[in-house]
């Protein structure tokens, strides 16, 4: 991926690569689970209620 060379942005150009790396030997459903997991701690912070798929749609996730 070309870089932007202005300085403003290569903070969200380090942040993508650090995440790039982290996530790169996951397969699909385990970064759904990553980030489910995540975004639910942030929420949980926030004061805000998750929504969770039912039991068929997380069925079919696991396919993957």
């Amino acid at each position: 991926m070309e870089k932007w060379k202005y300085k403003s942005l290569a903070w969200i150009h380090k942040v993508r690569e650090e995440d790039y790396n982290n996530t790169k030997n996951l397969t699909p459903y385990e970064l759904i689970e990553k980030t489910r997991k995540n975004a639910e701690v942030v929420a949980q912070s926030l004061g805000l209620k998750t929504v969770h798929m039912d039991g068929q749609r997380a069925m079919h996730m696991e396919q993957f």
